[in-house]
Parts: structure tokens; sequence; C-alpha cells
């Protein structure tokens, strides 16, 4: 996993900053100044830890973090790293699992919302002092021209997106691109397929130097994560859930005649004044209502006194703050940069064709990246084998050609959501687009996205850039001839917040 502890980042209690974080601010700046960027600060227990993000490795103390990077595994780490995320035009992200990179040059600090925030709802907030976790914000827009179909680049606005518990219009900055390039082997007996696949950026000012390079039809778009970024937020289960559970206590001391206690009144009394109001003012006051119950711990045990209904709630907190990744099954970290793709033929998230609320799934940016690298493997390899030839044959088709079409399904096309399968297309009134690739058949596609990435950090592809992607090594000792084409630039965009 990446890391024993809770992976929150910092909590700053009551604006104090304790001494030992204090101290070990001032090891982790003297390790970045040696050159150590992807060493952060995180929070395991309520302990502040080191955490290498090179080789996802947690260090509890700064003479455990210098044993760390003087040993055999982390050098091998950094050895791949300095050919593949350690040169001058770095991936501007931080997502704490691959990317650790931020152009701004302010630390910030993950800290509960204050007022009308959810306790889960963390956010991010300017610290004045010299590194630390940092996190990226597009200031700018690359003007790179049309794609070859669908909506224009740069700043677009994304409709029908599920933002803080409402759907509304998303504004994304366009931050860079990145091109896709793809490394195959030619046998002499005609045979090909890919050796290595990888996304090299370009950055903001990243030249083309062929314009006969498409663009791909879907882009990455990426957020600062936070618990109830793509969904409904969790108090709006736990009102529900408050609201049921309260009625059945209340019925059932009815019933047996027995005596309601002060706090079973403030229970009422609190519930049925959440009730009396209707349409939209009945949704924002019950939403401050319970972020007022979940903030004050005293009035939250006065509001709240069964016994099953509290642990019932810190269960939901716990599994709502406790979010991973699909494709990678790590935990997503406040304020590191997530993202979800976007169909760039229809402008539209790709899992607004899977649900019709707005809501979308979000993944580590990192992985997002290798999972369209692996769709666009599987793509270019069906290019390159082209077309089985067909066979004649007198039998009956009958369950073969069921066979057939179960084969067909389960091949990928194009790049969609990992988690939901959405690809963004449009569909005519309520109709929801149909998952095509079986869970067994998904999960072997991970697998392969995951081994493939931890090849190409043994043989990454030298390149001028910074770069992410995968290596095939074949198994036959033939004599092959190797060949480098370009597939197709990816757009990268940011979230305005």
């Amino acid at each position: 996993m990446a890391g024993r502890g809770k992976e929150l980042g910092f909590v700053e209690r009551n604006g104090v900053i304790s001494l030992k974080e204090q101290l070990a601010r001032t090891a982790l700046r003297n390790v970045r100044l040696k050159g150590h960027t992807y060493v952060e600060l995180r929070e395991d227990n309520k302990k502040v830890i080191f955490f290498c993000v090179l080789c996802l490795s947690p260090c509890y103390s700064d003479s455990v973090l210098h044993d760390h990077l003087r040993g055999h595994l982390h050098k091998q780490m950094y050895e791949a790293a300095k050919a593949t995320l350690l040169k001058e035009n770095p991936f501007p992200f931080n997502d704490g699992m691959l990317f650790f990179h931020s152009e701004d040059g302010v630390e910030r600090r993950v800290v509960p919302s204050n007022g009308a925030g959810n306790g889960n709802c963390l956010a991010i907030v300017p610290f004045e002092g010299n590194e630390s976790e940092n996190e990226f914000s597009s200031e700018g827009s690359l003007d790179l021209g049309q794609g070859d179909e669908g909506v224009d680049v740069g700043d677009l606005v994304i409709p029908d997106v599920l933002c803080k518990d409402k759907v509304s219009d998303l504004e994304v900055r366009e931050v860079g691109v990145g091109k896709i390039s793809v490394r195959y082997w030619d046998k002499d007996k005609g045979s090909k397929g890919i050796k290595k696949i990888w996304c090299e950026w370009l950055g903001k000012n990243g030249s083309v130097d062929d314009d006969m390079i498409s663009y791909h039809d879907f882009a990455v778009v990426s957020f600062a994560f936070d618990f109830d970024l793509g969904r409904k937020g969790v108090l709006d289960e736990l009102q529900d859930f408050l609201s049921s559970s309260s009625r059945l206590e209340i019925e059932g001391n009815k019933k047996g005649k027995k005596r309601k206690s002060p706090s079973d009144t403030d229970l009422s009394e609190s519930l049925s004044n959440q009730e009396e109001s209707s349409g939209e003012e009945s949704g924002n006051s019950n939403s401050k209502n319970l972020l007022d119950v979940y903030d004050d711990k005293s009035l939250q045990l006065r509001l709240v006194p069964d016994k099953y209904t509290r642990k019932e709630i810190r269960t939901r907190q716990r599994l709502a703050s406790e979010r991973v990744c699909d494709i990678c099954q790590h935990k997503m970290l406040p304020g590191k940069n997530v993202a979800t793709l976007l169909n760039m033929k229809t402008g539209r998230i790709v899992c607004s064709s899977r649900n019709l609320n707005g809501a979308f799934h979000v993944f580590h940016i990192s992985c997002l990246v290798h999972w369209i690298l692996l769709c666009e493997s599987e793509v270019y390899t069906k290019q390159l084998v082209g077309p089985e030839p067909k066979r004649r044959s007198r039998r009956k088709k009958g369950a073969k050609s069921k066979k057939v079409d179960e084969d067909v399904k389960k091949q990928i096309y194009s790049a969609f959501c990992p988690e939901c399968q959405g690809t963004g297309i449009e569909l005519d009134g309520d109709e929801l687009e149909k998952p095509t690739v079986s869970l067994s058949e998904m999960f072997k596609y991970k697998m392969k996205a995951s081994d493939g990435h931890k090849e190409y950090i043994k043989a990454p592809e030298l390149l001028q850039n910074c770069s992410t992607g995968f290596h095939f090594p074949s198994q036959s000792e033939e004599a092959m001839q190797e060949n480098v084409s370009p597939l197709k630039l990816l757009r990268f965009y940011h979230a305005v917040e």
C-alpha cells in the first residue's frame, strides 16, 4: 500500500503548529535543498512523518528518512526518475502517487473548513512557509488551435457537472499537452507488437514537431481532491439515516408508553424543525443544521443520544473519508490532484452517459494517464495486427457466434471511465450507456497497466522531456526491427475553483 497512515495531510489544531512539526519542516526543507523534491510530510495517527513519493515509503523520523535515501531501493528508483520525472519540464501535478511537482512556491496545508464546511471536507489554504505539500493551480491557458473534431480547445465550460451538491456548469482551464508515442517491433515473419508506449509532457509552450499528429478524442480534467468530489455529500446520507432512525425510536417509545428523555425531546424538535421547511430552503437549512451537529461534539451527543446511531454515523464518516482510486486501489489524499476524463467530441464528462445526476468518478491523475495509455495500446495493437482472416466453416454458428460476440465485448475500442465504463456519448432521453467489459477483464487490464509501468521504470524511454508509460518486454529472442511512432496529443485541464 502507499502508506500505513491516514494519509490525510496536515490538520492545524487551533492555529498552533507544534514544535515537532516545526522541526519536521526544517528537516524537510534541508532535504529538499539537496534535491529530494519528492519527499513530503504527511500525518500518521496524529504524528507528522516523512513520505518518499518515488518509493511510496513512509519514514517515521529524520534518521529513518536519511537511511532510506541512502538505501539500495531508493537509489534504483531515483535513477529511473532521473530519466522520467526529474527533468527540466516536469508534469505540473502532485497526486501523491507518482507526480510530486507544483509550479507555485507556496506551501499549502490541509485544514478543516471553518464555518460552512463539513467536518470531513478539507480545504486548501495558503500557509506562509518555504516548502511542503504544494498544490497546482493554473493561471493561464494554452492556445493550440482546434482539434480534429468536437469542441474548441482553450478554456472550456463543461455542462451538467455535480459540484458542491448541485448540478452546474464547470469551468476548466487548459494546463498543457502531452504527446503519446509508441515503440513497436516488427519481426521478419511479419508479426508486430508494442514494446513501449508513453506520454511525454510538452507543457504550456511545448512545440509539436509534426502538425499531422491529431489530438486525442478525450482529455484529462484535474481537481484538488476532497471527499465529496464528484458525488453527493455524506451529509445527505447521514440526514436520511438520522431522520429514519429517530422516527423509529420515537414510534417505539410511543408504543411502549415510555416517557421521553430531554435528549429525545431535543432530537424530535430538531428533526421536526428540519421537516417543517420545504423546497430549496429545506435543503439548505438541513445541511446547515447537520453541519452544526458534526462541528460541535457536545451538540452531536445531545441531538444523537442513541449509541447505535452514533456508531453508524462514525462508520459512514469513516467510509466517506477513505475513498480509493479504482485503478491502483490506493487512497486519494485531500488537496492532491485527481482527475476524470472529458469527451472532447461531446464536451461532456465520460461518466455523464452512465448517470443523470452529474456525478463522476475521479482517480489519481497519473493512474488516469496510465489508463489512457493502456486503452491506446489495445487500440493500436489491433491496428498493427489487423483483422483476423475469416475461415469458412460448414458448422452451424449457434454457440460459436455467441462466443465471438462475448470476445468482441471484452475488447477496448476507445478510452472510457475505468470505474463505470462511461464514454460521455450523447444519448436520447433517460437512456444510459451500458458497460461492455466484464469486471474480471477490467481487473486483468488494471493488472496489465500496473505491471507495464513497473517494467517502464526499469527500462524507460530516453526522452528530452518528462514521461510516464509502459514497457511490454518481448519473450522472443528472434531478430526484430523497432520503430517509434507518435500517436496523439493529450490535453490536460484543471478545474477553476
